[in-house]
Protein backbone atom coordinates (compact mmCIF):
# COMPACT_ATOMS: atom_id res chain seq x y z
CA UNK A 1 0.00 0.00 0.00
CA UNK A 2 2.29 2.72 -1.32
CA UNK A 3 1.03 5.67 -3.34
CA UNK A 4 2.89 8.71 -4.61
CA UNK A 5 2.25 11.97 -6.47
CA UNK A 6 4.96 13.75 -8.45
CA UNK A 7 4.47 17.39 -9.49
CA UNK A 8 6.85 19.12 -11.88
CA UNK A 9 6.29 22.64 -13.24
CA UNK A 10 8.54 24.15 -15.91
CA UNK A 11 6.30 26.79 -17.50
CA UNK A 12 5.18 29.83 -15.54
CA UNK A 13 2.96 32.18 -17.60
CA UNK A 14 4.10 35.26 -15.67
CA UNK A 15 7.78 34.52 -16.35
CA UNK A 16 10.66 32.79 -14.67
CA UNK A 17 10.12 29.45 -16.39
CA UNK A 18 12.35 26.52 -15.49
CA UNK A 19 13.93 23.75 -17.55
CA UNK A 20 14.26 20.57 -15.50
CA UNK A 21 11.29 20.24 -13.15
CA UNK A 22 9.03 18.15 -15.40
CA UNK A 23 12.03 15.96 -16.21
CA UNK A 24 12.66 15.55 -12.48
CA UNK A 25 9.09 14.54 -11.67
CA UNK A 26 8.85 12.23 -14.69
CA UNK A 27 12.15 10.47 -13.99
CA UNK A 28 11.33 9.95 -10.31
CA UNK A 29 7.82 8.72 -11.09
CA UNK A 30 9.18 6.20 -13.59
CA UNK A 31 12.01 5.06 -11.32
CA UNK A 32 9.95 4.65 -8.14
CA UNK A 33 7.10 2.82 -9.84
CA UNK A 34 9.22 -0.35 -9.81
CA UNK A 35 12.14 -1.87 -7.95
CA UNK A 36 15.36 -2.68 -9.80
CA UNK A 37 14.13 -6.21 -10.53
CA UNK A 38 10.97 -4.85 -12.19
CA UNK A 39 8.58 -5.75 -9.37
CA UNK A 40 5.95 -3.11 -8.52
CA UNK A 41 6.78 -0.44 -5.99
CA UNK A 42 4.91 2.86 -5.60
CA UNK A 43 1.59 3.45 -7.39
CA UNK A 44 2.46 6.78 -8.98
CA UNK A 45 0.60 9.76 -10.41
CA UNK A 46 2.41 12.42 -12.45
CA UNK A 47 1.29 16.06 -12.70
CA UNK A 48 3.34 18.00 -15.25
CA UNK A 49 3.20 21.73 -15.90
CA UNK A 50 4.49 22.24 -19.42
CA UNK A 51 3.82 25.02 -21.91
CA UNK A 52 0.66 24.22 -23.84
CA UNK A 53 -0.39 21.52 -21.40
CA UNK A 54 -3.04 21.39 -18.71
CA UNK A 55 -2.41 24.19 -16.21
CA UNK A 56 -1.18 23.07 -12.80
CA UNK A 57 -3.10 25.33 -10.45
CA UNK A 58 -3.32 25.81 -6.72
CA UNK A 59 -6.72 24.12 -6.88
CA UNK A 60 -5.47 21.09 -8.82
CA UNK A 61 -2.46 20.51 -6.53
CA UNK A 62 -4.61 20.84 -3.41
CA UNK A 63 -7.12 18.41 -4.94
CA UNK A 64 -4.31 15.93 -5.69
CA UNK A 65 -3.00 16.24 -2.14
CA UNK A 66 -6.48 15.69 -0.74
CA UNK A 67 -6.75 12.47 -2.74
CA UNK A 68 -3.25 11.39 -1.70
CA UNK A 69 -3.99 11.74 1.99
CA UNK A 70 -7.58 10.42 1.88
CA UNK A 71 -8.25 6.97 3.40
CA UNK A 72 -4.54 6.64 4.11
CA UNK A 73 -4.51 4.36 7.13
CA UNK A 74 -1.89 1.56 6.79
CA UNK A 75 -0.56 3.28 3.65
CA UNK A 76 2.86 4.76 2.84
CA UNK A 77 2.55 8.12 1.07
CA UNK A 78 5.07 10.09 -0.97
CA UNK A 79 4.78 13.60 -2.41
CA UNK A 80 7.37 15.22 -4.69
CA UNK A 81 7.38 18.79 -5.99
CA UNK A 82 9.80 20.45 -8.41
CA UNK A 83 9.17 24.02 -9.48
CA UNK A 84 9.41 27.47 -7.99
CA UNK A 85 9.34 27.97 -4.24
CA UNK A 86 8.88 31.38 -2.71
CA UNK A 87 8.91 33.04 0.67
CA UNK A 88 5.95 35.21 1.72
CA UNK A 89 4.96 37.10 4.84
CA UNK A 90 3.01 33.96 5.86
CA UNK A 91 5.77 31.45 5.16
CA UNK A 92 6.98 29.56 2.08
CA UNK A 93 4.77 28.45 -0.83
CA UNK A 94 5.02 25.90 -3.63
CA UNK A 95 4.36 28.14 -6.63
CA UNK A 96 1.73 26.97 -9.13
CA UNK A 97 1.09 28.17 -12.69
CA UNK A 98 -1.85 30.38 -11.70
CA UNK A 99 0.21 32.30 -9.16
CA UNK A 100 -0.71 35.90 -8.41
CA UNK A 101 1.10 38.47 -6.30
CA UNK A 102 -0.72 37.56 -3.10
CA UNK A 103 -1.63 33.95 -3.82
CA UNK A 104 1.40 32.07 -5.10
CA UNK A 105 0.23 28.49 -4.72
CA UNK A 106 0.16 25.82 -2.02
CA UNK A 107 1.48 26.71 1.42
CA UNK A 108 4.23 24.51 2.82
CA UNK A 109 2.54 24.90 6.19
CA UNK A 110 -0.64 23.37 4.76
CA UNK A 111 1.36 20.48 3.29
CA UNK A 112 3.04 19.60 6.58
CA UNK A 113 -0.30 19.90 8.38
CA UNK A 114 -1.77 17.29 6.05
CA UNK A 115 1.15 14.95 6.74
CA UNK A 116 1.14 15.48 10.51
CA UNK A 117 -2.62 14.98 10.81
CA UNK A 118 -2.77 11.98 8.47
CA UNK A 119 -3.34 8.43 9.79
CA UNK A 120 -0.97 7.15 7.09
CA UNK A 121 1.68 4.65 8.16
CA UNK A 122 4.29 7.08 6.81
CA UNK A 123 4.56 10.23 4.72
CA UNK A 124 7.69 11.16 2.76
CA UNK A 125 7.77 14.71 1.37
CA UNK A 126 10.50 15.56 -1.16
CA UNK A 127 10.87 19.11 -2.47
CA UNK A 128 13.27 20.43 -5.09
CA UNK A 129 12.54 24.15 -5.11
CA UNK A 130 13.91 27.33 -3.61
CA UNK A 131 13.41 27.63 0.17
CA UNK A 132 12.28 23.98 0.30
CA UNK A 133 13.90 23.48 3.71
CA UNK A 134 11.16 25.67 5.18
CA UNK A 135 8.80 22.69 5.05
CA UNK A 136 8.05 21.57 8.58
CA UNK A 137 9.39 24.66 10.31
CA UNK A 138 7.27 26.05 13.13
CA UNK A 139 4.72 28.50 11.66
CA UNK A 140 5.44 32.12 12.43
CA UNK A 141 9.22 31.77 12.52
CA UNK A 142 9.94 31.44 8.82
CA UNK A 143 9.89 35.12 7.77
CA UNK A 144 12.07 36.08 10.72
CA UNK A 145 14.53 33.36 9.87
CA UNK A 146 14.75 34.59 6.28
CA UNK A 147 15.22 38.20 7.35
CA UNK A 148 17.90 37.40 9.92
CA UNK A 149 19.42 34.57 7.87
CA UNK A 150 20.88 32.89 10.93
CA UNK A 151 18.06 31.77 13.19
CA UNK A 152 17.95 28.04 13.86
CA UNK A 153 14.44 26.95 12.99
CA UNK A 154 12.38 24.49 14.99
CA UNK A 155 10.40 21.74 13.27
CA UNK A 156 7.38 19.75 14.38
CA UNK A 157 6.93 16.37 12.70
CA UNK A 158 4.78 13.53 13.90
CA UNK A 159 6.13 9.99 13.99
CA UNK A 160 7.15 8.59 10.59
CA UNK A 161 6.90 11.84 8.65
CA UNK A 162 10.05 12.63 6.66
CA UNK A 163 11.07 15.76 4.78
CA UNK A 164 13.83 15.71 2.16
CA UNK A 165 14.51 19.20 0.83
CA UNK A 166 16.91 20.49 -1.79
CA UNK A 167 18.03 23.53 0.21
CA UNK A 168 17.63 25.41 3.46
CA UNK A 169 14.58 27.59 4.00
CA UNK A 170 16.75 30.62 3.24
CA UNK A 171 18.41 29.32 0.07
CA UNK A 172 17.64 28.97 -3.63
CA UNK A 173 17.91 25.62 -5.41
CA UNK A 174 19.80 25.20 -8.66
CA UNK A 175 19.21 23.39 -11.94
CA UNK A 176 22.05 21.57 -13.72
CA UNK A 177 22.03 19.84 -17.11
CA UNK A 178 18.28 19.50 -17.48
CA UNK A 179 17.53 18.45 -13.89
CA UNK A 180 17.46 20.00 -10.47
CA UNK A 181 20.94 19.66 -8.96
CA UNK A 182 19.37 17.91 -5.95
CA UNK A 183 17.09 15.56 -7.91
CA UNK A 184 19.86 14.54 -10.33
CA UNK A 185 21.84 13.09 -7.43
CA UNK A 186 18.65 11.74 -5.86
CA UNK A 187 18.02 9.70 -9.01
CA UNK A 188 21.54 8.27 -8.93
CA UNK A 189 21.06 7.26 -5.31
CA UNK A 190 17.77 5.52 -6.03
CA UNK A 191 19.26 3.70 -9.01
CA UNK A 192 21.84 2.08 -6.74
CA UNK A 193 24.23 4.62 -5.28
CA UNK A 194 22.45 4.76 -1.92
CA UNK A 195 21.61 1.08 -1.48
CA UNK A 196 22.57 -0.93 1.58
CA UNK A 197 23.94 -4.49 1.32
CA UNK A 198 20.44 -5.83 0.66
CA UNK A 199 19.70 -3.19 -1.99
CA UNK A 200 17.33 -1.09 0.13
CA UNK A 201 17.23 2.69 -0.25
CA UNK A 202 15.67 4.72 2.57
CA UNK A 203 15.40 8.45 3.15
CA UNK A 204 18.30 8.15 5.60
CA UNK A 205 20.68 6.45 3.16
CA UNK A 206 19.51 8.73 0.35
CA UNK A 207 20.22 11.87 2.37
CA UNK A 208 23.69 10.64 3.27
CA UNK A 209 24.39 10.02 -0.40
CA UNK A 210 22.97 13.34 -1.63
CA UNK A 211 24.32 15.54 1.13
CA UNK A 212 27.94 14.55 0.52
CA UNK A 213 27.67 15.70 -3.12
CA UNK A 214 27.25 19.37 -2.18
CA UNK A 215 30.16 21.40 -0.88
CA UNK A 216 30.28 24.38 1.47
CA UNK A 217 29.63 26.88 -1.33
CA UNK A 218 26.49 25.19 -2.64
CA UNK A 219 22.92 24.75 -1.50
CA UNK A 220 22.58 22.59 1.59
CA UNK A 221 20.09 19.68 1.37
CA UNK A 222 17.94 19.18 4.44
CA UNK A 223 16.57 16.07 6.15
CA UNK A 224 13.90 16.26 8.85
CA UNK A 225 12.33 13.14 10.25
CA UNK A 226 10.85 11.36 13.24
CA UNK A 227 11.26 7.72 12.32
CA UNK A 228 10.51 4.48 14.11
CA UNK A 229 10.75 2.34 10.97
CA UNK A 230 12.43 3.71 7.84
CA UNK A 231 10.37 3.29 4.68
CA UNK A 232 12.09 1.45 1.84
CA UNK A 233 11.76 3.93 -1.02
CA UNK A 234 13.17 1.49 -3.56
CA UNK A 235 15.10 -1.77 -3.70
CA UNK A 236 18.05 -1.48 -6.04
CA UNK A 237 20.75 -3.99 -6.94
CA UNK A 238 21.87 -5.73 -3.70
CA UNK A 239 25.52 -6.05 -2.82
CA UNK A 240 24.89 -9.66 -1.81
CA UNK A 241 21.99 -12.07 -1.96
CA UNK A 242 20.34 -12.34 1.47
CA UNK A 243 20.80 -16.12 1.32
CA UNK A 244 24.57 -15.62 1.37
CA UNK A 245 24.28 -13.47 4.47
CA UNK A 246 22.15 -16.10 6.19
CA UNK A 247 25.03 -18.57 5.77
CA UNK A 248 27.46 -16.50 7.84
CA UNK A 249 27.07 -18.54 11.07
CA UNK A 250 27.73 -21.73 9.08
CA UNK A 251 31.20 -20.50 8.15
CA UNK A 252 31.95 -18.44 11.27
CA UNK A 253 30.69 -20.40 14.34
CA UNK A 254 31.20 -17.34 16.57
CA UNK A 255 31.11 -13.69 15.65
CA UNK A 256 34.84 -13.33 16.29
CA UNK A 257 35.83 -16.65 14.72
CA UNK A 258 38.73 -16.81 12.29
CA UNK A 259 38.61 -19.13 9.31
CA UNK A 260 41.96 -20.64 8.33
CA UNK A 261 42.54 -21.02 4.62
CA UNK A 262 44.89 -23.48 2.96
CA UNK A 263 46.22 -24.13 -0.55
CA UNK A 264 43.31 -26.57 -0.96
CA UNK A 265 40.94 -23.58 -0.89
CA UNK A 266 42.46 -22.33 -4.11
CA UNK A 267 42.77 -25.89 -5.40
CA UNK A 268 43.41 -27.08 -8.92
CA UNK A 269 41.71 -26.33 -12.20
CA UNK A 270 41.06 -22.61 -11.81
CA UNK A 271 39.12 -21.10 -13.45
CA UNK A 272 36.50 -23.79 -12.98
CA UNK A 273 34.45 -24.76 -16.06
CA UNK A 274 30.79 -23.59 -16.12
CA UNK A 275 28.56 -25.88 -14.07
CA UNK A 276 31.44 -27.37 -12.07
CA UNK A 277 31.14 -26.21 -8.43
CA UNK A 278 34.58 -27.37 -7.38
CA UNK A 279 35.53 -28.90 -4.05
CA UNK A 280 33.92 -27.83 -0.77
CA UNK A 281 37.09 -25.85 0.02
CA UNK A 282 36.94 -24.06 -3.34
CA UNK A 283 33.27 -23.27 -2.80
CA UNK A 284 34.06 -21.76 0.60
CA UNK A 285 36.93 -19.79 -0.92
CA UNK A 286 34.60 -18.30 -3.54
CA UNK A 287 31.98 -17.56 -0.88
CA UNK A 288 34.52 -15.73 1.27
CA UNK A 289 35.66 -13.80 -1.80
CA UNK A 290 32.14 -12.48 -2.34
CA UNK A 291 32.01 -11.41 1.29
CA UNK A 292 35.35 -9.64 0.90
CA UNK A 293 34.05 -7.75 -2.14
CA UNK A 294 31.14 -6.52 0.00
CA UNK A 295 33.51 -5.45 2.82
CA UNK A 296 32.22 -8.12 5.21
CA UNK A 297 35.43 -10.15 5.49
CA UNK A 298 39.04 -9.04 5.83
CA UNK A 299 42.52 -10.37 6.61
CA UNK A 300 45.51 -9.11 8.59
CA UNK A 301 47.11 -6.48 6.44
CA UNK A 302 44.15 -6.71 4.02
CA UNK A 303 46.10 -9.20 1.95
CA UNK A 304 44.59 -10.91 -1.08
CA UNK A 305 42.85 -14.18 -0.27
CA UNK A 306 45.00 -16.11 -2.74
CA UNK A 307 48.19 -15.37 -0.80
CA UNK A 308 46.46 -15.91 2.52
CA UNK A 309 45.40 -19.38 1.30
CA UNK A 310 48.88 -20.18 -0.03
CA UNK A 311 50.38 -19.29 3.37
CA UNK A 312 47.57 -20.93 5.42
CA UNK A 313 46.49 -17.60 6.89
CA UNK A 314 43.15 -16.54 8.37
CA UNK A 315 40.15 -14.42 7.40
CA UNK A 316 37.67 -12.86 9.80
CA UNK A 317 34.58 -10.65 9.81
CA UNK A 318 34.71 -6.87 9.58
CA UNK A 319 32.48 -4.71 11.79
CA UNK A 320 29.83 -4.80 9.06
CA UNK A 321 30.29 -8.55 8.73
CA UNK A 322 29.74 -8.95 12.47
CA UNK A 323 26.57 -6.87 12.19
CA UNK A 324 25.11 -9.20 9.56
CA UNK A 325 26.37 -12.29 11.44
CA UNK A 326 24.26 -11.21 14.41
CA UNK A 327 21.21 -10.64 12.20
CA UNK A 328 21.68 -14.07 10.63
CA UNK A 329 22.17 -15.74 14.02
CA UNK A 330 18.93 -14.16 15.27
CA UNK A 331 17.19 -15.18 12.00
CA UNK A 332 15.94 -11.68 11.24
CA UNK A 333 17.41 -11.50 7.74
Amino acid sequence: MKRAIFVGIDHYPLGGSLAGCVADATALSDLLSTHADGSPNWRTQLIAGEEGGVEVTRESVRQALTQLFANARDTDLLFFFAGHGAQTAWGADLVTQDATEHSLGVSMSDLITLANDSPARSATLILDCCFSGDLGNTPGQQPAAVAENFRLNKSTLRENVTVLAASRGTEPSQEVNGHGAFTRILLDGLEGGATDHLGKVTALSLYGYVSAAFDAWQQRPVLKTSLTEPVTLRIGPPWLDANLLRQLPNHFPEVNSRVRLSPEHEGEGRPLPPGIPGTSEQQQFDYLGRLRNANLVTTDGQRDHYWVAMESGEVYLTAMGRYFWNLAKRRVL
